[in-house]
């Protein structure tokens, strides 16, 4: 028997049973995120949102085709591969197998678009999770890995980890990844005029009722939005680098001090992080980048609203540290803690506030 703070005695027979019960409500919970989460990703005006998405999809392909010598002949796994678009670039470019995995029922439509694009002998198109398959035909290893798996502030929707499984157990020695680096990047921005706080003002007094806690929810979650380059107030700094051949399992997991540079006078009322990929190993290196000062991708910015904006100036430094790591309520969301420390001509402050970032529909669809 065990006693609580409350002083109620439980029997370990019953806490035991009330653990397997709330693991299994855990369980239950996960796979139904799991289940909603391909059931997104068989939509096809989420397949066309992504297709719109030009600098990603030109990236891609010109990291295959500018590289067409290393895909001639070679066997090429695609995790998670959608409508098969980098599945039919490897193809295009001499692949001699091509093995396409897709977990969500958009698989169905990804066969019929290999058929009509005449290569059936060259595709598979495998319907499942890549931890639960096998490669076809006997197929033991492969030369090339292609995988989109970049989510909103590079980590969210958890695909990294399916793409180091794949990695591990059927890249061979010396094989590529496309793409086979990532680099997350930290800065600070002001805001768009009138639309921070009057976002969040809302919530103060509506129709004469207190709905504090909606805004106090708002001000912990992170928000993917479109960040205009001329709201930039510092230079951004490197928060996390991965080499995709390397990499660990739960390479998430981030932690690490920065320091911003001020570049010009005003008010900073955010913080934002945004992402470079490479395709680096391969001889004609590619880049893609999120930043607010490229060309647009669906994956935007993640903005990271303050409760009271600081006051700078050029040269001052905003400091601290910046952290991420898994939800725990949501196995494609995020965690963040930012500390950020200032010390301004007319004010210092120092503050810590945590976020959260879940996968959400594309803008326009529910």
């Amino acid at each position: 028997m065990e006693a609580t703070s409350t002083g109620k005695i439980f029997d370990s027979q019953e806490m035991g049973d009330n653990e397997e019960m709330a693991y299994g409500d855990c369980v239950r919970d996960y796979r139904l995120q799991e289940a909603l989460y391909f059931k997104m990703y068989a939509r096809l005006e989420v397949q066309e949102w992504l297709l719109k998405d030009s600098a990603r999809n030109r990236a891609y392909r010109s990291a295959i085709r500018c590289n067409a010598a290393a895909f001639k002949d070679k066997t090429v796994l695609d995790v998670g591969c959608g409508l098969g678009t980098l599945s039919l670039f490897a193809a295009e470019s001499g692949a001699h197998r091509v093995i396409a995995v897709e977990a969500a029922s958009i698989a169905e439509y990804t066969r019929s678009i290999v058929l009509d694009n005449s290569y059936a002998a060259v595709i598979t198109v495998i319907r499942g999770k890549v931890e639960e398959i096998e490669l076809p035909e006997g197929i033991e290893k492969v030369d090339i890995i292609l995988c989109d798996w970049m989510g909103h502030c590079l980590f969210s929707e958890n695909m990294l980890e399916s793409l180091i499984f794949a990695r591990d157990k059927w890249l061979a020695p010396g094989g590529l990844i496309f793409p086979d680096s990532a680099q997350l990047y930290l800065g600070a921005i002001s805001g768009q005029e009138g639309e921070v706080d009057q976002d969040l003002d809302q919530w103060n007094d509506l129709y004469d009722i207190d709905m504090g806690a909606i805004r106090r929810s708002c001000e912990c979650t992170a928000v993917v939005a479109h960040v205009d380059a001329r709201q930039m107030m510092s230079k951004v700094v490197l928060v996390k680098s991965l080499d995709l051949y390397t990499a660990p399992r739960q390479s998430c997991f981030t932690r690490c001090h920065y320091e911003l540079k001020v570049t010009r006078s005003g008010q900073v009322h955010a913080f934002f992080a945004y992402f470079d990929v490479g395709f680096g190993k391969s001889p004609n290196r590619v880049c893609l980048s999120t930043s607010p000062q490229a060309l647009w991708t669906h994956w935007n910015q993640t903005v990271f609203h303050m409760k009271s904006p600081l006051t700078v100036g050029p040269e001052e430094t905003i400091r601290g540290m910046f952290s991420i790591k898994p939800s725990l309520k949501n196995i494609y969301g995020l965690e963040f803690d930012i500390n950020f420390e200032h010390k301004g001509k007319e004010k210092s402050m120092r503050a810590k506030q945590s976020f959260f970032l879940d996968y959400f529909l594309p803008q326009g669809l529910s």
